[in-house]
């Protein structure tokens, strides 16, 4: 039964409501709701449950059912079903339904511009339906009876129809589709066709008729060849990177590198000459691997090419004279696992010494080495997730005739990834702005993590005692369990805290009042006892805690050594004694910085033992952050270790280095001995991680690009480069935080005000952007053409396509399969206004995000070998 009904509308700004009385059947009949009411809508903004109220007459218990989907920029399609909570009838019990809507920005429509969107039907689905006619013309020859699909999408609606030649008729729900279609091709690709649609969007109507005219491009055709290799997990090229190269009429035109186990299709070749398919030879361990080429016509087929065990030829490759090899190994610790090394030489030659055990001791290797002069390599290994670096003396060895060469080895010990509270594989958090729609979202993009600030202004509230109402930290704890229940995955909240705000600039003055620090202490250990209270058998790490962002980047410019004078223990003593925390600050716990530091991690683990921790630096620690565009030199870089400031050129290994070095110097992972208050002695361990902050603006919004952040994938490695430095000489796991998660748009998509749309590279960067590929033409010609400031345009160019141009970029594949041998344990994206994976912020990138993320948990990163 179809209802009519009426309704009326507020006018609030941000908060608009609806309430909707008068149900009547529109045939005259009584309205009797047996087993539900259905609401389809449309809203700007997104509604909960919570939002909603249905009154009843005579009293009945209402239970809601609601979908949402966004169909555009904080615009949602919504279905709500009434029923009974018993599961009885409703009869005509409904008098009013009272709706308000959480507004998603300053210039989504009115409410009211809606109005005829609203459905109501009792006992069925609302009709919401018009028709779509599709008049398809006659397919190219060849493409006959290839299915041609039509892809209607509505937000995360989406219809795929298969229309055939002549005139299609669909049942399509009322509203807004955009329209696509794929080519029309053979599943081989020699035979393809372009489809031209007469339109890009269709509007629906309910009870009408609307039409779409489909035609096709004139037919293509074209050779398609299909590359394999195939060779068994006992051949000794099995996991060696392969150099194929593709002729055409005896001129190179690709080169591409494969692995067993790898297929690649080459498309779009022409349909006469002949090609030619060859695997360059390899040198390895004194044996040449000769492949067959594989050769034929270009004829509008498909090719099958397989390279396979059958197809090489084996020669020995033994030179006279060749050297005698000795490892000598000094292991930090004996690991039950194994390690690889190669070597490197002219001509491709190469030799691999596999399996060899990570235990101190001298091994004379078997196999001889050519004459010459190779390069050494070696990879990091991970065992129980924990990373071992395989270094050799030198990065090059020169290999004489007869002679006996000795090479140095050293296995040292790295971080441990696994960090308590964190899953077992490379995980992804985000950013939480405590909007109502935060937890489906947070529970599409299946994160392990999510954070949020601290106290009432974020900052440490350091002018007074924080009213508990305000600290946010038991409401972001039971976000974070709320996301876990609809996933049925862990899920940690993360509080970022300050105890003293050095982001605020004045740095010599802030941190040396201590009045500051008390009220800071004071509301940071009412948060850590906020967060151990929820600690039970489900939730053995009830929460974790970034603390002082910016603090660690300042001192660290500003060259402040351990001893600077700072006042810690009264203050910390004060702000114990406020919280009725009867426990005597540690003796190790001085008035300096590292007193600070060490006085931090000792208040985390002396009030909330079970909660995990981390400090946080930046990448400008070091003087600035120019470094990640190129070598850059600074006339005054604190050196830790000879304790002045100096003139150095940095790159991300050295950048890494000094901020490790820094951050141990002044006590960031060292314990502290300290008394219970039941007088038994303990041990208040270091942090657990460490956090690093690149700059949590999207790039090309002008509060980012303008302050001289705008990264290609070139600036992206480099950032990347260094936290891997910096876990090495920390021995700590990385933990990147709050970086941007906006995507590129490509040349399809419009692109209007860049500081409203939040376009960036960081998502696209992290998660691939395979529609851009390799192919920077792809990217919005909008985003290319952002002018970057003259200051800037030294270290970054002109513009964005100038920064885009120096180095080769590729967005094809995700880069975030090597972060656990860069140390990296877990990603944290997103900002309190920069693009992560909440609705909130930059609803097209967020949901872009989310579905990346939900769809990385099918098949995580593991933290293996």
């Amino acid at each position: 039964m179809q209802l009519d009904f009426a309704v009326k509308f507020s006018d609030d700004v941000w908060y608009p409501t609806v309430d909707i009385t008068g149900f009547k059947s529109r045939t005259g009949i009584n309205v009797d709701v047996k087993e539900k009411m259905v609401l389809t809508f449309t809203a700007p903004g997104k509604i909960t449950e919570g939002d909603i109220t249905v009154s009843t007459n005579p009293w009945r218990e209402i239970k809601l059912a609601l979908e949402s989907n966004e169909i555009s920029g904080g615009v949602h399609d919504i279905k709500l079903t009434i029923t009974a909570a018993d599961g009885s009838a409703i009869g005509d019990a409904i008098t009013q339904i009272h709706m308000g809507v959480n507004v998603a920005s300053d210039t989504a429509p009115k409410w009211p511009s809606f109005k005829d969107s609203f459905n109501i039907a009792a006992d069925e689905e609302t009709q919401v339906a018009g028709e779509l006619v599709v008049i398809c013309a006659q397919f190219p020859a060849g493409l006959d009876n290839i299915p041609l699909e039509l892809v209607l999408m509505r937000g995360d609606k989406k219809e795929v129809l298969r229309p055939k030649a002549g005139i299609n008729t669909f049942a399509i729900a009322a509203g807004t589709w955009s329209a696509t279609a794929a080519e029309l091709r053979t599943a081989a690709g020699t035979v393809r066709a372009g489809i031209k649609l007469s339109a890009g969007e269709v509007t629906i109507n309910a009870g009408k008729r609307a039409q779409l005219d489909i035609s096709f491009a004139p037919a293509e055709r074209s050779t398609t060849l299909d590359i394999a290799i195939d060779l068994p997990a006992s051949n000794a090229l099995h996991n060696e990177v392969l150099n194929v190269v593709y002729l055409e009429n005896g001129v190179e035109k690709q080169a591409l590198m494969m692995k067993a186990g790898d297929k690649q299709r080459l498309e779009n070749l022409p349909v006469s000459g002949h090609y030619a398919v060859i695997v360059k030879d390899i040198r390895l361990n004194n044996v040449r691997y000769i492949f067959s080429a594989q050769n034929g016509a270009l004829n509008n087929q498909f090719h099958d090419i397989l390279f396979s065990a059958a197809k090489i030829q084996q020669a020995d490759d033994t030179k006279t004279g060749s050297a005698t090899l000795t490892l000598k190994v000094q292991a930090e610790k004996t690991v039950a696992a194994t390690f690889d090394l190669r070597l490197l030489g002219d001509e491709g030659r190469q030799y691999l010494f596999a399996g060899l055990p990570m235990q101190s001791g001298n091994r004379m290797q078997t196999i001889t080495l050519a004459q010459g002069i190779y390069q050494v390599q070696s990879d990091v290994v991970i065992c129980d997730g924990v990373l071992h670096y395989v270094d050799a003396a030198s990065e090059t060895i020169q290999v004489d005739s007869n002679s006996q060469q000795t090479l140095e080895i050293t296995l040292t010990q790295g971080a441990n990834l696994h960090v308590k509270g964190f899953p077992d594989f490379l995980s992804f958090g985000g950013c939480a702005d405590m909007q109502p729609s935060n937890v489906d979202d947070l529970a599409e993009a299946r994160v392990s993590s999510l954070f949020k600030y601290s106290g009432d202004d974020g900052m440490g509230d350091a002018s007074g005692y924080l009213d508990p109402a305000k600290e946010p930290t038991l409401k972001i704890i039971e976000m974070a369990r709320n996301v876990s229940a609809k996933t049925q995955e862990s899920v940690l909240p993360v509080m970022v805290s300050y105890t003293c705000n050095l982001s605020l600039g004045d740095v010599e003055n802030i941190i040396d009042d201590p009045v500051r620090h008390k009220f800071s202490f004071a509301n940071f250990i009412q948060a850590l006892q906020m967060a151990q209270s929820m600690k039970d058998d489900a939730h053995p790490v009830p929460a974790g805690f970034i603390v002082n962002p910016d603090y660690l980047g300042e001192c660290q410019k500003y060259g402040f050594s351990p001893d600077y004078p700072i006042p810690v223990r009264l203050p910390m003593a004060e702000a114990l004694a406020h919280h009725g925390v009867h426990i005597a600050v540690p003796a190790g716990i001085t008035d300096t910085l590292k007193g600070y530091i060490k006085g931090v991690n000792w208040l985390v683990r002396a009030v909330a033992p079970d909660v995990s921790l981390g400090w946080q630096l930046n990448l400008w620690s070091v003087g600035g952050s120019q470094w990640v565009y190129s070598d850059f030199s600074y006339d005054d870089v604190f050196d830790p270790v000879a304790g002045v400031k100096k003139k150095m050129t940095i790159d991300p290994e050295l950048a890494g280095k000094l901020c490790a070095r820094y951050a141990l110097l002044v006590g960031v992972f060292e314990d502290t001995e300290f008394t219970r208050q039941d007088g038994s002695k303990a041990i208040a361990k270091g942090a657990d991680f460490m956090a690093v902050d690149r700059y949590e603006a999207d790039d090309f919004t002008s509060r980012s690009y303008k302050n001289g952040y705008c990264y290609s994938p070139y600036e992206w490695d480099r950032t990347f480069d260094f936290c891997a430095s910096l876990s090495r000489h920390l021995r700590q796991p990385v933990l990147p935080w709050q970086m941007p998660a906006s995507r590129l748009a490509t040349v399809s998509e419009e692109v209007g005000d860049l500081d409203q749309q939040f376009w960036g590279t960081g998502g696209s960067y992290l998660m691939g952007h395979p529609e851009i590929g390799d192919d920077i033409t792809a990217i919005n010609s909008r985003l290319l053409n952002t002018e970057f400031l003259d200051v800037h345009a030294k270290m970054m160019g002109r513009n964005a396509k100038e920064l885009f141009e120096r180095h080769p970029c590729d967005f094809s594949a995700p880069k975030y399969y090597d972060f656990p041998s860069r140390g990296i344990f877990h990603v944290q994206v997103g900002g309190g206004a920069t693009t992560g994976v909440v609705s909130g912020v930059n609803r097209d990138s967020s949901r872009w995000m989310r579905a990346k993320l939900k769809a990385y948990r099918d098949n995580p990163v593991r933290f293996k070998k």
